[in-house]
C-alpha cells in the first residue's frame, strides 16, 4: 500500500485493519463462548465490549507516528535506547483497552 500513498495513511490503514479483525475476533469468541450465561450477568454476549480494541489500535497508530516524527526531528539529541522505552511507556498505561474484553470475557 505504501507504494500508492503515503507512510502514514498506509500505517493508518494497518492500525485501523488490525483494530477492525482484533473487535471481530473478541466478538465472534465471545459469542459462542458464553451463550449459555444468564442474561443479567456482565459475561453475557449481549454485554460484550466493543471499540476498546480499535480506540487501542488507533492511540499505537498515533504513538507511533508522534515517535517517528519527533525522531526525524531530533534523533541526534534523544539517545536511541531511550525512544523503545518513551513508546512502551505511553502505551503501557492503555494497554487495558485492548485487554478489557478478554477481562470480563473470562478468558484470563
Amino acid at each position: 500500500m505504501r507504494k500508492y500513498t503515503t507512510a502514514a495513511v498506509a500505517s493508518l490503514a494497518v492500525f485501523l485493519a488490525s483494530g477492525v479483525i482484533h473487535e471481530w475476533l473478541n466478538y465472534s469468541v465471545q459469542v459462542y463462548h458464553h451463550e449459555e450465561a444468564p442474561k443479567d450477568s456482565i459475561y453475557n454476549p449481549h454485554s460484550i465490549i466493543l471499540g476498546s480494541n480499535m480506540a487501542f489500535f488507533a492511540w499505537q497508530f498515533f504513538i507511533i507516528s508522534i515517535e517517528k516524527s519527533f525522531g526525524e526531528i531530533s534523533s541526534e539529541k534523544v539517545p536511541q535506547p531511550l525512544v523503545p522505552f518513551l513508546v512502551i511507556m505511553t502505551s503501557l498505561p492503555l494497554a487495558v483497552w485492548f485487554a478489557e474484553p478478554y477481562f470480563q470475557g473470562r478468558f484470563f
